[in-house]
């Protein structure tokens, strides 16, 4: 065996001769697996400390072994670890991991319990004391029902709960915009008309990594992500909760003797918001900027002293209509053309004024539909339907 071992490691040995010579019955291809595994002294095994070994390879491969290919003939540890090594250094070490991952578990859980019960103490509905829907701004009122009449759960007496703005699904927007919703939904919780509900999910309040570390928003847990929230309706009426619910779904409550002026601001308001979102989307359509600053939503609103909302559509398309000309034929930048669709939209505006131009007045686009608190504004509250699209804002229709 000596003179054999000594023989195979010669370089360019010929593996034919060698099967005759020492009459092995095995392919060329194959006498390599009859060779004893290779000893790797600087690699020991950690389970009983011997060597760790690897297979004998064949001429054609590379002479460098992966450690995961390492194995003990000793104790039978193995590197791989896609295959389960029962040895005892093995076992413990897997054992060790499966108690540090539920100690870990305990922790998170124990930390997520920890949360909850501050949640719960902060917001618990039982410490709060519920305003009173008749002591209600006219403005927070009209408010509440567009909140209501989109995110209102079905079995809303037992719970008083609106589901979170995130589900909402519905075809309508709640508002022009989704920053104005934002705005609203910001002033009902500020006046605590709307309060976050201790069992709103956990992300409501703290962030969560895919590791379940938490991290919290400053001000913890009076900051809150509005779009996960559950709210409760703080509000009560003389007469219980369905009636108020009624109330607010129906917007009976609309008295045009005390109402009228915040009727007639708020009005302007909506109408404000329905003209930037159209005048956002018809530059949108051209990949202009859709940011407007003060100047713009100043001059909407001096424009809808004279004009409704879809006579103020009208300026806008063609407007923007102008402006993507310009930048065509012109190879002006993006931002001169959007300036040139602002100033047009003033101009014209100003000359139907001068001219006593009939205005065209221009339906709502079917990629714009009319928000819900526009609906409940107009067509519940103040029952002039059409006409809060395309008259003017004026307190004679009030």
């Amino acid at each position: 065996m000596e003179t054999f071992c000594l023989t195979i490691i010669l370089p360019n040995t010929n593996v034919i001769y060698l099967l005759e010579e020492f009459d092995i019955d095995a392919p060329p291809s194959s006498l390599f697996k009859l060779f004893p595994p290779v000893l790797h002294q600087n690699y020991p095994c950690p389970n009983c400390g011997n060597p760790l070994s690897s297979p004998a390879q064949s001429k054609s491969r590379s002479q460098s072994v992966g450690i995961s290919n390492l194995f003990c003939t000793n104790c039978g540890h193995v590197s791989n670890k896609s295959k389960k090594c029962e040895c005892n250094y093995c076992t413990n070490i897997r054992k060790q991991a499966k108690e540090d991952c539920e100690k870990q578990r305990k922790a998170k859980e124990a930390e997520r319990i920890s949360i909850r019960a501050i949640i719960d103490k902060t917001y618990d509905v039982n410490n709060n004391t519920p305003y009173d829907f008749d002591e209600l701004s006219f403005t927070h009122k009209v408010y509440l029902s567009a909140i209501c009449k989109a995110l209102l759960v079905e079995n809303y007496s037992s719970t008083k709960h609106l589901h979170p703005i995130e589900l909402f699904d519905q075809a309508n927007p709640i508002t022009p915009s989704d920053k104005y919703t934002q705005i609203i939904l910001y002033k009902l919780c500020q006046s605590s008309i709307l309060r976050p509900s201790p069992d709103s999910d956990l992300s409501t309040f703290v962030q969560e990594d895919e590791n379940g570390d938490f991290s919290f928003p400053e001000n913890f847990p009076y900051r809150v992500y509005s779009a996960k929230a559950c709210f409760v309706i703080n509000v009560t009426h003389k007469d219980g909760f369905d009636a108020l619910i009624k109330k607010i779904l129906l917007g009976d409550y609309y008295n045009s003797e005390e109402n009228a002026e915040e009727a007639l601001k708020l009005w302007k308001i909506i109408a404000k918001q329905e003209c930037i979102s159209y005048f956002e989307y018809q530059l949108s359509l051209i990949h202009f900027d859709t940011h407007f600053g003060k100047k713009t939503n100043i001059m909407i609103e001096k424009l809808l002293e004279n004009f409704s909302v879809s006579q103020i559509y009208a300026f806008i398309w063609k407007e923007v209509a102008s402006a993507s000309k310009a930048y065509l034929e012109y190879r002006c930048s993006k931002t001169y053309a959007k300036n040139i669709a602002i100033h047009g939209v003033e101009r014209y505006g100003n000359r139907a004024i001068e001219n006593r131009w009939e205005i065209m007045k221009y339906t709502r686009d079917k990629n714009l539909p009319q928000s819900i608190l526009s609906e409940v504004f107009f067509n519940l509250v103040l029952s002039i339907k059409d006409d809060g699209f395309n008259k003017a804002p004026c307190i004679s229709l009030l």
